[in-house]
Formats: C-alpha cells, structure tokens, sequence
C-alpha cells in the first residue's frame, strides 16, 4: 500500500492481489478522519486499515458499477458504525449495486470531512462511469489507464470515451492521475508499437520495467506526462495520426473522434 499525504487529506492506494491488476483508494480528512472508499474490492484490507488508522467512512464511491469496482461495496457498508455511510454512484448505474446508495451527477461536490471532491461525468467505458478531482488529484477509474484508456465491451460506446478523454485532457497538467487498473506495461509497448520513437514512452516503459522487476510499484503519472506519450491522449499528434493513416488509408485524420476510434480497435486486437 502506498501513502499520499497532503495538506488536510491523504490518498491510500492498494493493489489488489488476485485481481485484474486493480487499484482500490482511500481517501481521507486528516482532521475529522472521515473517508471515502473508491471501487472496493479488498474490504478486509481496506478495514483493517480503516480501524487501524481510527478512520470512518462516510462513503464508498464507484466511478462505475463493473462487479471487480464495485464488489468490496457491501461488506464495507455493513460494518460501518454510521448509519449515513452509503455508497455513490451515477444515476445511472442505480440498478447496478445495491439498496444503500445515493446518487451523484457531474459537477456536484462530495463533502468528506473538511475535504470536497468534484465529480465529473465521464461515460465511455460504460454509461455510469464518472470521475473524482480531489486537490490536485483526478480519480479516473477506468476511463483513463497510465498510457492507456479503458475498452467499451460491457456496455461502451466508444464516441463517449474519446469525448470523456478529450474532457480530462483539458485537466491542468500537474494533476496526478490515480488509475483503476495496473496494465502499464503493455499499454506503453502499445504505444511504441504506434510510436516507435518516442523517447517519452522509451524512458517510462524503463521505469516500470525497473520497478517491476524490483518488486515496487510506479508512482502515480500525471496528465501532463500522459499526453507525452499516452496515443489515446494524443489522437491528434501528427506522428500517431501519420502512423495511423499508413495503416488504414481510408482513415478521416481531419476527424480526431476517428483517429481515437481506430487506436482504440488496434489496441482491442493488440497483442505482446
């Protein structure tokens, strides 16, 4: 688990061991110690944690209601002391969890103690997806991966995602972009397949490596450094756009929603 502090909150990341590489968060004010769970799948480390450092938790929050996002939601909620804790999910994602919930839509504010986290309405990979700013910090689920994005198999639409990407791009570049998944690995040796030369991507699939074969996790990136090297952030680069067109000449380049569409079917087929 890895420890982000802050002035006046903290961000706990833990990757879930026998789990498709998952990420699941705490967050929480350090000065009335209440927190909030992103995608729970590991309620007992995340409550071990949560006793251990006196926290309570006010909500669970899913950015979307995938079953590896949300499946921790229950066990957290049934042990929580206060009886306001609930989980928050998009309006549309309702029929997907369970009956202690309350909705959240984009632009409104999540109250955590002293601390506020916007929400941001980002569907794509699925309808319900959203995304949380907390400081200088964006919780993108599945909509964003370090040098990647999410797929649209269980219920996305692929002109959805690309405008829920364009939409974080414009997020301030030193905002630090915590992910749901760890697919860092291939998603750079993707990226370099598309941009071969982009010492960017060379220097960052460097540090994982490294960090992999120590044992470590990657630091979180930033969206600055994703759209130095992420080809779904850089669908209008004119090396990913000329790369692109050499493989499919009949593609729209003018188009930057069809640039992102045909690098999103090239990374469904990918393999390394």
């Amino acid at each position: 688990m890895d420890i982000y502090n802050e002035s006046g909150y903290a961000i706990a990341r833990l990757r879930i061991e026998e789990s498709d590489n998952n990420y699941n968060y705490i967050v929480w004010c350090t000065e009335t110690k209440e927190c909030a769970v992103i995608d729970p799948i590991d309620p007992i480390t995340i409550l071990n944690f949560i006793r251990d450092n006196g926290l309570m938790v006010k909500y669970v929050i899913n950015t979307h209601c995938h079953p590896d996002h949300i499946s921790g939601n229950d066990p957290i909620l049934k042990v929580s002391l206060s009886l306001r804790s609930k989980a928050l999910v998009h309006p549309l994602g309702e029929e997907l969890i369970g009956t202690r919930y309350g909705t959240v839509n984009d632009g409104d504010v999540i109250s955590v103690g002293k601390q506020e986290i916007k929400v941001i309405h980002t569907p794509g990979h699925c309808p319900e997806h959203i995304s949380l700013i907390l400081g200088n910090n964006v919780f993108v689920g599945d909509t964003l991966l370090l040098s990647g994005c999410g797929n649209t198999r269980h219920r996305g639409v692929v002109e959805d995602l690309y405008q829920s990407v364009s939409k974080l791009r414009e997020l301030p570049d030193h905002y630090r972009m915590f992910v749901g998944h760890d697919y860092a690995e291939a998603n750079l040796k993707f990226a370099l397949d598309i941009e071969p030369e982009n010492e960017d991507a060379k220097k960052k699939l460097d540090e994982i490596e490294k960090a992999v074969s120590q044992n470590k996790e990657a630091p979180p990136t930033t969206i600055g450094e994703e759209k130095k090297y992420n080809p779904f952030m850089r669908y209008d680069a004119k090396e990913v756009v000329g790369e692109l067109k050499k493989r499919n000449p009949e593609l729209e380049t003018a188009d930057s929603g069809s640039v992102f569409k045909e690098l999103r079917e090239l990374r469904n087929e990918w393999t390394y």
